[in-house]
Parts: C-alpha cells; sequence; structure tokens
C-alpha cells in the first residue's frame, strides 16, 4: 500500500558549514537501531550508506552519502526492506537533490524529492519539496532563504497551489543576531496567509563566550507575547554541558515549573559517556525522579559508536527492561578533499523512541545537533494522523505521549524540525 506522507530524513536546510580538511577522516557506514525483549537486545532497523570519492559525514555533519538503504527488522527473526535514498551533488559537493522511495513489497516506489539551490557562496538559497504523484513529481512547498552576508536573516514557506500553478507565501521566520557578537538571539514565525501575523518566537541567551545558556519559546495571543516553555543549560569550567533544564510557564503563578532534566557526565574530549534523564516529581514539595541513563561510547574521532539506554525501576536501581533502547554507529576511514563547502545541515541529530513494542506510553527522547522547534506527528501505515505536537526551541527534548487507544501495529514518528527532519518506525502491542 502506498504511503501518502511527506518523509523528508537524513537532510534538509540551512545553519552551519563544515571545512572538510586534507586529511585522514572516519564517516558513517551504518547504523543499527535495537530494543530490548526482556531477555536481551534485538535489532528493530537498520541503515547503510555508501559514498564516493572523498565525501563522508557523520553524526554532526552532513552525511554525503550516494545512497543509504533502511531495513526494518520483521518478527524477530529478518530484515525487510523499508526505505532507500538517493543523493546528487553539484561540482562544490554540495547536495542538490534527495529522493526517498519506500519498499512496496516488490520494488521500491518514489515517495519524495527535495531540490536544492545554492547561491555563489554556496549557501542554499531554495528547497523546493515534491512528492510522486504515480508518474511525474508533483511540488508541494518550498522555502526561499535570505542572508545578510553570511547570515540567515529569513525563511519563507510557499506551498503549491495546483490553480494558479505556482507557490504561495504562506509562512516566514525571521533571524535576529546580536550586532556585537554576531550571536542569534531571536527567531520569529509570521504567518502570510492573511497577515503578516505573529505566530511564535525563539528567544537566546548567551554567555560571554557564546555558550548557549537559555532558549524561550513563546507565542502570540494578538496582543503580546506569552512564555510557553525554556531550555537552561549549565556548563562546567572546563565548556562541557553539564545540564539542560526543560521548563513550562504557568501563566497563574507567573513562574516556570520543572519538567525534565537531563544531566551529562563522565566526559571524554568533551563528549559525556553517561546522560540522565530524570522527570520534575510535584509531590512532597517536588523532587527529580530518574528515568532512564544513556551509556554512550566513541572512537578514536571522538564519534558516537553506541548509545544504551537503561530504565530506572520500582526499587530505586538502573535495570534493563523491556523497550529499552541501543544504537549502534559503524565508520570507515577516507580522505576527504580539500574543497571547502558549506553543508545543508548538521543532519544525523538523534532519537530514542521507547520502549519497543508501546504499550501504553511511548517516550520520544529528541537530541538536536543544532537548537530548533520541531512538530512531532505519529502516523499510521496508510498515513492518517494519530498524534501530533509541538516541540518548543532547543537541542534537546523529552515527552510522553499515550497510545493507549491506538490498535496494535506499525507506526511511524515524523519529527518535523526548522532546520531538519527525522522519520522513526516503531510498533504497538497491548
Amino acid at each position: 500500500m502506498k504511503r501518502k506522507m511527506l518523509l523528508f530524513t537524513l537532510a534538509l536546510p540551512v545553519i552551519f558549514c563544515q571545512n572538510v580538511r586534507a586529511q585522514t577522516s572516519s564517516r558513517l557506514v551504518a547504523k543499527a537501531d535495537l530494543a530490548n525483549n526482556g531477555a536481551g537486545f534485538t535489532p528493530t532497523d537498520s541503515t547503510n550508506y555508501t559514498y564516493s570519492g572523498s565525501r563522508g559525514g557523520d553524526l554532526n555533519h552532513t552525511l554525503k552519502y550516494d545512497n543509504a538503504t533502511t531495513w526494518d527488522f520483521l518478527g524477530d527473526t529478518s530484515y525487510i526492506n523499508a526505505w532507500y535514498y538517493v543523493q546528487a551533488f553539484d561540482a562544490n559537493n554540495n547536495i542538490t537533490s534527495i529522493i526517498s522511495q519506500y519498499w512496496s513489497g516488490t520494488g521500491w516506489v518514489n515517495a519524495t524529492n527535495n531540490i536544492y539551490t545554492y547561491d555563489s557562496s554556496n549557501n542554499v538559497i531554495k528547497i523546493i519539496q515534491q512528492t510522486w504523484g504515480g508518474s511525474s513529481w508533483v511540488p508541494v512547498s518550498e522555502d526561499v532563504y535570505s542572508y545578510v552576508g553570511s547570515k540567515l536573516v529569513a525563511d519563507q514557506y510557499e506551498v503549491w497551489n495546483g490553480l494558479t500553478a505556482s507557490f504561495t507565501s504562506s509562512s516566514e521566520k525571521e533571524y535576529y543576531y546580536d550586532p556585537v557578537t554576531g550571536y542569534k538571539t531571536n527567531e520569529t514565525d509570521i504567518s502570510l496567509v492573511s497577515g503578516p501575523v505573529n505566530q511564535t518566537e525563539y528567544n537566546y541567551t548567551y554567555s560571554g563566550t557564546g555558550q548557549l545558556l537559555t532558549t524561550t519559546y513563546s507565542t502570540w495571543n494578538g496582543a503580546m507575547w506569552n512564555p510557553s516553555t525554556m531550555y537552561s543549560n549549565t556548563f562546567d569550567t572546563t565548556g562541557n554541558l553539564i545540564n539542560t533544564l526543560f521548563q513550562t510557564y504557568d501563566s497563574v503563578s507567573a513562574s516556570w515549573v520543572n519538567s525534565t532534566l537531563n544531566s551529562y557526565s563522565s566526559f571524554v574530549s568533551g563528549n559525556p559517556q553517561m546522560d540522565l534523564l530524570q522527570n520534575w516529581d510535584t509531590a512532597g514539595g517536588g523532587q527529580w525522579d530518574n528515568i532512564m541513563q544513556f551509556a554512550n561510547s566513541y572512537n578514536g574521532y571522538n564519534q558516537l559508536t553506541s548509545k544504551i539506554g537503561e530504565s530506572w525501576n520500582i526499587v530505586g536501581t538502573f535495570e534493563f527492561a523491556l523497550g529499552d533502547p541501543m544504537s549502534n554507529y559503524y565508520y570507515e576511514t577516507y580522505t576527504p578533499s580539500n574543497v571547502s563547502v558549506k553543508n545543508v545541515a548538521g543532519n544525523t541529530s538523534e532519537v530514542n523512541i521507547y520502549p519497543v513494542p508501546a504499550q501504553n506510553m511511548l517516550h520520544v527522547d529528541l537530541n538536536w545537533n543544532e537548537a530548533q522547534a520541531a512538530t512531532i506527528t505519529i502516523y499510521d501505515v496508510q498515513g492518517r494522523v494519530m498524534r501530533q505536537w509541538d516541540a518548543p526551541n532547543g537541542t534537546q527534548y523529552y515527552s510522553a505521549v499515550s497510545v493507549d487507544n491506538l490498535a496494535t501495529g506499525t507506526y511511524f514518528v515524523k519529527i518535523n524540525g526548522t532546520q531538519e527532519q527525522i522519520v522513526k518506525q516503531f510498533v504497538i502491542a497491548h
């Protein structure tokens, strides 16, 4: 059955650049996701990346692969085809298109196509999103980017109008920077349908050395901005991020209320080997309750090689439980070219979906490489929206959503961020 949803994944818009160095480097060639079945970890899906020549990428830099294949693990017995991605490049190694295809059971079927256009400085200035219409690509939307110098100042989102055979402006993101430091201080979302009308905004504060301290998300009520959520980061004296606090705003008490806390420790070359997730419990005056801890390992290039989640049990210790996640990453060394180009995005941020299978609650633990807001959607295999909610701007986000009334079966979580998008498959078994 053809899936009617847009699954833009593995790469999207614009923020930072990577200078490729002419020396031996390491690139991601495969990743595997697993879940605890109560007795041990079993596979859930796997992805393989192939490259040509001097292109590469990893979890912190754009994956400039030629093609990638994702397999789902079926019934604890074997892998089956799921998704296939093909990327094309220009002479400067900029990504010019990304085509995704899904497995129909007998062959690969086109699903989506993203087409990228760049200026002379290798800044992406337009991304056109298309979906497969059965015999040809059909426009869906486009993003048009504007710059002042090298700084992105606007992203106008336009939707395809079939009657006029043209794109119509729908919304715009406007970016503002501190004139002295150059740091981004504000991002405002504006509706252009009957406007311009303010919708949401994100405000950022920094330390004197440029560390992101707070990200505040607010909504427009027609007359003023109402604060909604906030991420606050804490760093140690060497610059390592050690805590990320997520809070929601209580308009009655006009105060911020604790929600979740990620604590990072045991750093190796700036990379945390431990990540503790806690929820705020308001009972008894309030306290932090352990939810899950993640153990991370890295290779000699400081690239993540494994991430294992372990749940907190009712007797007060960490113990592997049904649905706990594990991800493994595999690399190869290569020699990149000395061509310096801009990346489309730091597009391999991580999301952990657990437990697998889900029964009553599904947990979404998201870690972006770049701070951004997102819309999170759960689809069934027919592309119907089962759940949808917004995640505020930030680098980390945690949520637990009820799936109690969803039927047993296979579903997809699509995380549509302002800079990149991620799609994960999961199973509900009541």
